[in-house]
Order: C-alpha cells, then sequence, then structure tokens
C-alpha cells in the first residue's frame, strides 16, 4: 500500500505560510514565486482532505486544522534540519556514540574525562545527553545509558561500576575549624535536601540510630548541581556523592563532616539486552578491554552498540567494526578516591 507522504516542498510551503500568515513572505523565505507557494498548499490540503487556510481576499489565516498541524510540521521540519547538520558533521571512517546520563553525572564525571578519551580515539565523537528518567532505547538513537539505580530496567543488560557513597558536608565557613561532627551535631544544623533522595537524611540519622530527628526541616533543590552549589555556598549541610565533589573536597571547598554513609547506591550502565556477550571485568571499575579485533581499547568511556539483528554505530563505514553492545566500560583510573 503505498504511504500518504506528503512532499517535503509541500510542507515547508505550508509551515512558512502558516508562521507568516502571507503567502508572499513565505515566497520570499523560500526563495519561490507566491503562485508556486500557493499551488504547493493546494496540493497538501487536496492530498490530506482538509482545508488548512481560511482565505479572505489576500489574507490568510489558519483553520483550527491547520494550526494544529502547522504546529507538528514546524518541529519536524526542525528536526529533520537538525539531523541532516547533525550527519554533516561526520567525517569519514569516524563513529559517533549517543550516551544519555543523569545531568549533574554527565555534567561533572562524564564530560572531565572525554578530552582524555578524544585524544586517544580522535575518530570517535561522543553525544553526551541529558536524562532524568528511563525510557525505551527503540524509541531514541541513544546507545547507553548512565545511571544510579538497580539492574532492572527491562529490555536491557546492565553493567556496574562502581557504588556511590554519600558524604555529609558543608563549606568551611559553616564547619569551622571543627573536625568530624557527632551525628547529633550534625542534627543542629541546617540540613539541605534533593527532591529526588527526599528520605535521604532520614535514612542516615536511622543509620546513626538518631530516629527521632527532625529531618524534613530544610531547603530542598531538584538537581544535584545546585545542591553541591548551595553547600558550597555555606547554606547548610547536604548528603552528596563522593565521586561527583573529589574537586571541592580537594579545593577546600567542601569539608566532610563525619565518616561516610555506609549506605550505598549503584552506578550502573544499562544496555540492550541480546547480542554477543561481553569479556570478563575485574571487580570494582572495569579495566582497560580490548574489544573484538578492532584493536579499539576502552580507556575513560566506551559504549558499544548491538540492536537485535546488529547494526553499526552511526557514521562508521569500516567494514571488520567489532560488534557493539549498548554499554560503557570506565577505566579503573577514571574513578579515583
Amino acid at each position: 500500500m503505498r504511504r500518504r507522504i506528503p512532499s517535503l516542498g509541500a510542507l515547508m510551503a505550508f509551515s512558512a505560510a502558516a508562521k507568516h500568515l502571507s503567502v508572499t513572505r513565505a515566497a520570499s523565505e523560500l526563495a519561490l514565486t507566491e503562485s508556486a507557494v500557493s499551488r504547493q498548499i493546494a496540493q497538501l490540503e487536496t492530498q490530506l482532505g482538509v482545508k488548512l487556510f481560511h482565505r479572505i481576499k489576500k489574507r490568510i489565516t489558519l483553520t483550527r486544522a491547520g494550526a494544529a498541524y502547522s504546529t507538528r510540521v514546524a518541529q519536524t521540519i526542525e528536526r529533520i534540519e537538525r539531523d541532516a547538520l547533525e550527519i554533516m558533521g561526520y567525517e569519514a571512517d569516524s563513529m559517533v556514540l549517543d550516551v544519555a546520563a543523569l545531568p549533574t553525572v554527565g555534567a561533572q564525571w562524564l564530560i572531565p574525562r572525554l578530552p582524555d578519551f578524544y585524544a586517544r580515539h580522535p575518530g570517535v565523537a561522543v553525544n553526551v545527553s541529558a536524562r532524568n528518567t528511563r525510557f525505551f532505547f527503540s524509541e531514541t538513537a541513544l546507545d547507553g545509558a548512565l545511571y544510579f539505580g538497580q539492574p532492572d530496567w527491562p529490555g536491557t543488560q546492565a553493567d556496574h561500576l562502581f557504588d556511590e557513597i554519600l558524604l555529609p558536608v558543608g563549606s568551611p565557613t559553616l564547619i569551622g575549624r571543627r573536625g568530624e561532627l557527632p551525628p547529633s551535631e550534625v542534627a543542629e544544623l541546617r540540613l539541605l535536601h534533593l527532591v529526588t533522595r527526599a528520605d535521604a537524611w532520614r535514612r542516615w540519622f536511622d543509620a546513626a540510630e538518631l530516629g527521632g530527628t527532625n529531618v524534613i526541616r530544610g531547603p530542598r533543590f531538584d538537581i544535584q548541581s545546585t545542591l553541591i552549589s548551595a553547600a558550597s555556598s555555606g547554606l547548610g549541610v547536604a548528603l552528596l556523592p563522593e565521586f561527583l565533589i573529589s574537586d571541592q573536597l580537594r579545593s577546600g571547598k567542601l569539608k566532610g563532616v563525619v565518616e561516610p554513609d555506609p549506605e550505598k547506591r549503584r552506578l550502573v550502565l544499562f544496555r540492550l539486552s541480546g547480542g554477543e556477550s561481553r569479556k570478563s571485568f575485574a571487580a570494582g571499575i572495569p579495566r582497560m578491554v580490548a574489544v573484538a579485533s578492532s584493536g579499539v581499547c576502552a580507556s575513560w568511556l566506551f559504549v558499544r552498540n548491538l540492536a537485535k539483528g546488529g547494526r553499526s554505530p552511526r557514521g562508521s563505514t569500516q567494514r571488520n567494526d567489532c560488534r557493539w553492545q549498548r554499554m560503557i566500560i570506565v577505566s579503573s583510573t577514571a574513578y579515583d578516591r
């Protein structure tokens, strides 16, 4: 059955006319004649069987259907243009890897490690997308996702990278010259909260056998980066992942308040299930791993993508590419406590 897909020219003519509410301006934008634009729009209306514009003398206004359709068409054209520009940026024999990560993890942990990866693998480009929630890989072009949690993402296989340790920290101006504080004194300070971990302080005080402490009070922040900034500014004490604040701890902008939280959370890399089995990894963070026969090695970051049925990384033209799986491999030197 023949698919009823309008021509791109007709869609662009309609979108331009809808944007300007003027055939004359649409023709000028597209470098066409007014009659050509009008003809494209008329053909589109005929194909759809729907009137898209009200025509009153020389003025046009969108119908209800036209207004709804114009929004979708504009988004589609923008997406096509964006994808075209991305493809135009590909170089011969290059590979493009699309990785999703939680915003703060991507900005403060993943991206600082990419320069070394690029130095080792100049033919590979890594696109980083911020994602706060899980998604269906089949609905995206993503090759892997870096997330915290249990390996229970349906349709994926997970690789444990390392455990997260939460540290109660504050600024030197807040903590002063005091060393480690007993939990009872921490409870007297202003507690800073992360919205997505609303029970973090409660669990921490429960572990310290101070379950009756009022831990609900205090400001709340929706992402880790703002929580880190608040703690660094002396607003209060926060429970923060050690690996995200290593620079602040070294520079003295943040100071540990007590011993690390005994409860750990896992940093997990999810990949699509199915495909070839990966090489075994040492306990903890995977070491540098040679992949298949291509000679490419994992260093700071490596993503392998293997959809069901198999596909090579986008932009790759090599005949002997290794078969990739959805995973990220990080070298042991990438995470130094």
